[in-house]
């Protein structure tokens, strides 16, 4: 799975009746391309009907939790269009306190995890970001 893969499935996962033209928009493919990854996903058993399948074999996914500091000047508002579609970040917070942002990210791997953290370190306006690993869920 690459990173349009991963990126088609977090789009479907908030939003699994996409038509596939908006689909090919959002991932800059064409209609086709776009058309035979997700066939692909289906046969590979990533997504199976319109429910996504959690991790390669069905198990508990990995979760994270990232502590982002901005660099003087920027505001969240200003990154949420180039944080809004990395793949398996599923929740986006500003915060009141030391840090800028909270960020949940959701992942098959801890390989995935720095994937998503390297790609957020990558963006103009983040200063330093700090990374907490969930050991395990107590409650919700």
């Amino acid at each position: 799975m690459d990173d349009r893969d991963r990126l088609m499935v977090e789009i479907l996962r908030r939003d699994a009746r996409r038509s596939i033209v908006a689909l090919a928009r959002d991932l800059n493919l064409s209609r086709s391309a776009t058309q035979e990854r997700l066939a692909k996903l289906c046969a590979s058993g990533a997504i199976k009907g319109f429910t996504i399948v959690d991790g390669a074999s069905g198990a508990g996914r990995l979760t994270a939790y990232f502590s982002i500091n901005l660099d003087t000047g920027y505001s969240g508002a200003q990154l949420m269009p180039k944080l809004e579609y990395i793949p398996g970040l599923t929740l986006i917070h500003s915060v009141t306190g030391p840090i800028d942002l909270i960020a949940l990210v959701e992942a098959d791997s801890m390989i995935d995890i720095d994937h998503c953290r390297s790609m957020i370190a990558a963006i103009t306006g983040v200063g330093k970001i700090s990374t907490a690993v969930v050991l395990d869920r107590h409650r919700g």
